[in-house]
């Protein structure tokens, strides 16, 4: 697999760089997600529907190698997503926006037969709420010394805590990648969907939105011994997701 695609370098290391100032708490962009805002209305309302599901949807954080029957990972994530229409924030929550953030733990499990499941938790601080998620992958080919890993994921998530709607997501996406010594390029594709469901006396005003947007992303995992950091650039619906992870795998 080759990361020398004009861009690519470029954007996974502005991941590394932006999703690592949130894992020491620098970068987070405000909104407590309460819809009481000047002037609601429902073109608005679905701009950050998009802008959520981009943000808060599962993210792949490694290569599509299974981890094997013994293997499992456990670390800290951040995620950083830009907003299309910081307008449409202002709004509906009456604050400026200009980017969504979270940052929490993941733990990542091999099963038999070439399966891995994954959770996470995590918080979003200028929301004072959090976000839970599962994924469930196979590899479709697990890689070799010669060949090249393939996985298709099948991912969930939810948000917990958010006063004025219920926000869901699922994903769907096949991702490939091969490892050289201690780095492991990967690049997959996919789709996701989400739902915000208004409630409480946003529903009086609101109607629900689904989302669907394509996904692109690529990243690369660079290990030393147990320890592996994988910055990973992803792209959803034109908005700009940076990831970081770093965390142990036995």
């Amino acid at each position: 697999m080759n990361c020398s695609i004009p861009g690519w370098s470029s954007r996974i290391a502005t991941a590394a760089v932006v999703a690592g100032a949130l894992l020491t708490g620098t970068a987070f962009a405000g909104s407590d997600f309460d819809l009481n805002g000047p002037a609601p209305n429902q073109a608005d309302f679905r701009a950050i529907s998009k802008d959520l599901v981009a943000a808060y949807s599962y993210k792949a954080l490694g290569p599509a190698e299974a981890t094997g029957i013994t293997g499992i990972g456990i670390g800290g994530y951040a995620t950083y997503a830009s907003v299309s229409d910081d307008d449409a924030w202002q709004r509906l929550t009456g604050e400026d926006v200009s980017g969504l953030a979270q940052a929490g733990l993941i733990v990542q499990k091999g099963l038999p037969f070439g399966l891995d499941v994954g959770a996470f938790y995590s918080s979003i601080p200028q929301a004072g709420a959090q976000l839970v998620g599962a994924e469930v992958r196979y590899a479709i080919l697990e890689g070799g010394i010669a060949s090249p890993a393939l996985a298709v994921r099948g991912s969930y998530t939810q948000a917990l805590g958010v006063d004025d709607f219920d926000f869901s997501t699922y994903g769907l996406d096949v991702s490939i990648s091969k490892g050289f010594a201690f780095i492991t390029p990967y690049a997959g594709v996919g789709y996701v969907w989400g739902t915000t469901d208004p409630k409480g006396n946003a529903a009086l005003l609101l109607d629900k939105e689904d989302v669907d947007q394509s996904r692109f992303y690529a990243g690369v995992r660079i290990s030393a011994l147990l320890i592996g950091i994988t910055p990973e650039y992803e792209r959803i619906g034109g908005r700009d997701i940076f990831n970081v992870r770093l965390g142990l795998a036995f």
